[in-house]
């Protein structure tokens, strides 16, 4: 993954509204986004199986590009294409985060979204757990090319922005830790699946791992 930070998002959509959602994004919604300064790349998966329908990730600069001035002024002044899409959304998570530990950019076609709950006290130990043997046993698992292991940032925790008054009832709070997996080999879903739920357990954390397939990406190209 590139950037020191993410800002992720899963969700589903209401079936009325799905067309229009499915053009606006990549038409309208991501371009925007990857406007803003520090927004680095932009990427949208469809769920392979269980989980929420959608997942969105944005790498960007830092943690600070989440809370920015021109960030925010995009939420509070959402397009009228947006004011038609936003209404759609269901079952919202969106979590800014921090990575804890990241491996080298090697983007693919499918990802495996960890959603961690640590146990009460327990986010010390998890997090120390993240950065050590998370990193090294998810490095030696076939077919994983890579990962980013995340920490919410609560110093750049979301406001009430106008796109959030939108989605209003449907947007939710994100977990306060979360992996995100790189896979080049589609197979390993079980694999994967079975690596967090038993090492989750072991920590008495609470956890939801969920694979997708990318649909589209962009990214930041800088002007020549």
């Amino acid at each position: 993954m590139i950037g020191h930070a993410a800002l992720a998002i899963w969700f589903d959509v209401d079936p009325a509204g799905e067309d229009e959602v499915n053009r606006w994004y990549p038409r309208q919604h991501l371009p925007e986004r990857l406007s803003v300064p520090g927004f680095l790349r932009g990427r949208r998966y469809e769920a392979t199986d269980r989980g929420p329908r959608y997942f969105t990730l944005y790498e960007t600069a830092d943690a600070g590009v989440l809370a920015s001035q021109a960030y925010i002024e995009r939420l509070n002044n959402p397009t009228d294409w947006s004011r038609r899409a936003l209404p759609s959304f269901r079952r919202m998570m969106r979590g800014i985060y921090r990575m804890l530990a990241t491996t080298g950019d090697a983007p693919e076609r499918h990802v495996c979204t960890a959603r961690i709950t640590p146990a009460p006290g327990g986010e010390p130990a998890l997090r120390d757990w993240l950065v050590g043997e998370a990193s090294r046993s998810l490095s030696g698992i076939p077919g994983v090319t890579g990962f980013g292991l995340c920490e919410t940032e609560t110093q750049a925790a979301s406001a009430v922005t106008e796109e959030r008054r939108i989605v209003g009832e449907h947007a939710l709070g994100a977990t306060p830790f979360v992996a995100i997996v790189e896979v080049g080999d589609a197979s390993r879903e079980g694999a994967l699946r079975e690596f967090w739920d038993s090492r989750m357990g072991s920590l008495g954390a609470g956890v939801e791992a969920d694979f997708y397939r990318l649909l589209y990406g962009l990214a930041w190209i800088s002007p020549r």
